[in-house]
C-alpha cells in the first residue's frame, strides 16, 4: 500500500522494476542492525548524485561524523571494559559491525574513486576523519581484546584505506605512521594477532610513502628483524615476509635507508646468518640475494662484497651442515668472486683460500646438477678461482682467528 507520507499517485510511479527496486533497499535497511541506513541509503543523505557523484557538503561531513563516531563509541566501549570473556566477545561483535558498515561505504568509495564518479576532496574530507581520530592506532592497539573475525575486519579496512589515502595526498596519514608502526611490529610478541599485525604490514608496504616513514625509523627496521629469529615457525616467516616487503617493494627508497644505516642493518642481519636455525638463515640468505643483485642496490652490494669480515662469514657458510643453506650460500659467494675490483684484503684471502674453496665447489656442484643456471655459476666462479694471481702481500690473508691457519672446509669448527 501507499506510505503515510507519500503522495496521492505515487504508487503509480512505483512499479515494476522500481518498485521491486525500492522493496529491496527497505528490506536492506530494516535487516541493518548496524546504522540506521545501509551505505545506499547514506549516499543519498551524503548528496550522492548521479552525475557528479559524492559531493562535499554538510550531508557527506555528518554522515563521516556518524560513522567515525559509532567506531569511536564501540572502541571505548572495548578499551574500557572487563576483561571476563563474555563482555569482551559482546563488544567485539558490536565492533564488528560497525567496521563491516564502514567497510561496505569504503568499497563504495573506491569503486566510485576508481570510475570518476567521486570528487578527490570527497574523499580526502570522508577518510580524513578517520585518521584524525586516531582509529587506526586505536584499533591497532585493541587487537588483542577482539574475536578473530573482527580482526579480520581491521586487516580489510586498513587495506581499503591504504589503497585509497595516496589517490588524495593525505599527508596526516604518513604523520600518524610511525606509532602505528610501532603497534603493529610490537604485535608480533602476540602469537594470537602475530598475522594480522603482519598482514597490515605488508599493505602499508605497498605505498613508497609509508615504506620511507617505516625505514626513516630505524629502530622499527631493527625491532621488525629481531622478530625474524621468534621461537614460533609461523611467527618467524610473517616478520621476514614483512622485512622484504619494506626492502624490496620500492627499491630507491630501502636504497637510500641502507646507504645511510648500512653498518647498523648489516651487522644485525648478519646474526641471522651467523647464530640463526636452518629456517631463519636459509631465509635470510634468500633475501640477502635478492637484494644485493637487484641494479638499484648497486652501491649497497659493492660496498658489502668489499668487506672481508663479510666474505669470511659467507666462506663460513659455505661449510655449513645442510646442503642447501651451502647452495643458497654460493649466490651470494659468487658476487665477491665475480667483483673485478675486489679490495686487496679480500683479493688475498679468496688467493690464500682458493685451493679448498675450489674443492668444497666441486663437491657441492652435483647437488644441484638439474639446475643448469648454477652448473653455469659454479663453473664461472671456479675458473676465477683457478685463475686468482698472488697479491703482493699474501702473508696477510686468511679467514682466521687469532692468527691460526683457517679450517680444513671438511673439518666441522667454522671459520671466523
Amino acid at each position: 500500500g501507499r506510505g503515510r507520507s507519500e503522495p496521492r499517485g505515487a504508487t503509480k510511479r512505483r512499479t515494476g522494476a522500481g518498485a521491486a527496486a525500492d522493496w529491496l533497499l527497505c528490506c536492506q535497511g530494516m535487516a541493518s542492525q548496524v546504522a540506521p541506513c545501509m551505505p545506499f541509503q547514506w549516499f543519498r543523505r551524503a548528496g550522492w548524485s548521479a552525475s557528479k557523484g559524492l559531493m562535499p557538503g554538510r550531508g557527506l561531513e555528518r554522515r563521516a561524523d556518524d560513522l567515525r563516531g559509532r567506531l569511536q563509541e564501540a572502541l571505548d566501549a572495548l578499551e574500557n571494559s572487563a576483561a571476563d570473556e563474555e563482555t569482551l566477545k559482546r563488544l567485539s561483535q558490536d565492533l564488528k559491525q560497525q567496521l563491516q558498515a564502514f567497510l561496505e561505504v569504503l568499497q563504495e568509495v573506491e569503486r566510485s574513486n576508481a570510475t570518476g564518479e567521486m570528487q578527490p576532496e570527497a574523499v580526502k574530507d570522508w577518510l580524513s576523519k578517520f585518521f584524525v581520530a586516531e582509529l587506526p592506532q586505536r584499533l591497532a592497539k585493541n587487537l588483542v581484546r577482539m574475536e578473530f573475525e573482527a580482526r579480520n575486519d581491521v586487516v580489510t579496512v586498513l587495506s581499503h584505506v591504504v589503497r585509497l589515502a595516496p589517490l588524495v595526498e593525505m599527508d596526516f596519514m604518513y604523520d600518524m605512521a610511525p606509532g602505528f608502526f610501532e603497534q603493529l611490529v610490537d604485535g608480533y610478541a602476540i602469537p594470537e594477532i602475530a598475522t594480522h599485525c603482519g598482514l597490515m604490514l605488508r599493505s602499508c608496504a605497498r605505498e613508497e610513502k609509508l615504506v620511507r616513514a617505516f625505514l626513516h625509523h630505524n629502530e622499527l627496521t631493527l625491532k621488525l628483524m629481531k622478530f625474524t629469529r621468534h621461537e614460533e615457525f609461523e611467527i618467524s616467516t610473517d616478520a621476514f615476509a614483512s622485512l622484504h616487503d619494506f626492502l624490496l617493494k620500492h627499491h630507491e627508497v630501502s636504497a637510500k635507508y641502507l646507504q645511510d644505516n648500512f653498518r647498523a642493518f648489516f651487522s644485525s642481519y648478519n646474526k641471522l646468518l651467523e647464530d640463526g636455525d636452518y629456517v631463519t638463515k636459509r631465509q635470510a640468505l634468500k633475501l640477502l640475494s635478492d637484494l644485493l643483485l637487484a641494479r638499484k642496490f648497486m652501491k649497497i652490494m659493492l660496498q658489502y662484497i668489499g668487506d672481508d669480515s663479510y666474505l669470511q662469514l659467507h666462506m663460513n657458510l659455505l661449510r655449513d651442515e645442510s646442503k642447501t643453506i651451502q647452495v643458497e650460500a654460493f649466490h651470494v659467494f659468487k658476487i665477491f668472486v665475480a667483483n673485478p675490483s675486489r679490495p686487496p684484503r679480500v683479493h688475498a684471502i679468496l688467493f690464500k683460500n682458493k685451493d679448498r674453496l675450489i674443492s668444497l665447489l666441486r663437491e657441492l656442484a652435483p647437488h644441484r646438477g638439474e639446475d643448469k643456471q648454477f652448473v653455469e655459476d659454479m663453473k664461472t666462479v671456479i675458473s676465477k678461482l683457478e685463475a686468482l694471481e698472488a697479491p703482493v702481500r699474501v702473508a696477510t690473508a686468511g679467514y682466521t682467528s687469532g692468527g691460526t691457519e683457517p679450517a680444513s672446509p671438511k673439518s666441522s669448527g667454522a671459520a671466523s
